[in-house]
């Protein structure tokens, strides 16, 4: 990890999910913190198995800070390690904790921004409870569907029917935890380059973000959304292209804007920052101007 920027702020917080239990994460500014008039916080959610100042956060979050906007950056009950145990369903809770510790810092704007699962879970927690202290969401390398569509294609690394393949997949952690051993860890399979990377989870949390009855669909939840949606798809990606984020962007029927603003970068946006976090800051701008 890069060191932080000399002229920005960096501070530890502690805040309390919506269930009681306790996170931190880390709040970056850079001397004013209003953004044209307004007390602006942006709550990023990381993606898979990452940290609050992981790949693909903190540099965004750090022109924004520059430009007035109070950064938070949260570590959540699937940060990490804690994505094998974590129950997708639950991901609100620690969002819901995040909003209400901008809105105690005085934030009279927040906007969520994920990328890739945090995008999902983005779209999860405004779609299911359109938090009025919400104001636009930001959705960055987004997948449409992380359950069968993008999971199915992870067994073409260890099968020529990938389809079978996964639908046995699931029938095993399900059997799994119909016999009470829904702790026991499953395997899954992905395709890294010319190797294969075997992700552990328990047979219950794999269920709750990879099976088809599970909550982990970003087009499930946009059709709900009722504020402001930027999608930040990126063109090296085989899942996350612009046609996805299209596809996202055609289901948010309750938002009054919708962008989709595609950057030709990697799924980190590694070297894009600055021009993410500046289509975010003028997202923003206009997004205030939709409600």
């Amino acid at each position: 990890m890069e060191p932080t920027p000399s002229d920005i702020d960096l501070r530890a917080i502690n805040y309390e999910a919506d269930d009681g239990r306790q996170f931190d994460g880390f709040e970056m500014t850079s001397g004013d913190t209003t953004f044209n008039g307004e007390e602006t916080c942006v709550v990023f959610l990381h993606g898979l198995r990452g940290f609050a100042l992981g790949a693909g956060i903190s540099p965004v979050a750090y022109p924004l800070a520059r430009a007035g906007i109070r950064c938070v950056s949260i570590n959540k009950r699937n940060s990490g390690k804690g994505y094998e145990k974590s129950d997708f369903a639950e991901i609100d809770r620690d969002i819901a904790g995040a909003v209400d510790w901008a809105t105690e810092q005085g934030a009279s704007e927040i906007v969520i921004w994920g990328r890739s699962l945090g995008a999902t879970e983005a779209a999860y927690f405004q779609g299911k409870r359109n938090d009025p202290d919400v104001d636009a969401v930001v959705l960055a390398a987004p997948f449409a569907d992380i359950r069968e569509r993008s999971t199915r294609s992870y067994f073409e690394a260890v099968s020529d029917d990938p389809d079978a393949a996964y639908e046995d997949f699931v029938d095993e952690a399900r059997e799994l935890v119909d016999a009470g051993r829904e702790n026991e860890i499953v395997a899954l399979p992905r395709p890294v380059g010319d190797g294969i990377e075997y992700i552990p989870m328990t047979a219950e949390s794999f269920l709750s973000y990879r099976s088809p009855e599970s909550k982990c669909a970003t087009i499930d939840w946009t059709p709900d959304i009722e504020i402001p949606i930027l999608l930040v798809p990126h063109s090296s990606d085989r899942n996350v292209t612009p046609a996805e984020a299209e596809e996202i962007a055609e289901t948010a029927t309750a938002s009054p804007l919708v962008e989709v603003e595609p950057i030709a970068a990697d799924h980190f946006f590694t070297g894009s920052e600055e021009t993410v976090a500046e289509i975010t800051a003028e997202f923003i701008e206009r997004a205030r101007k939709a409600e």
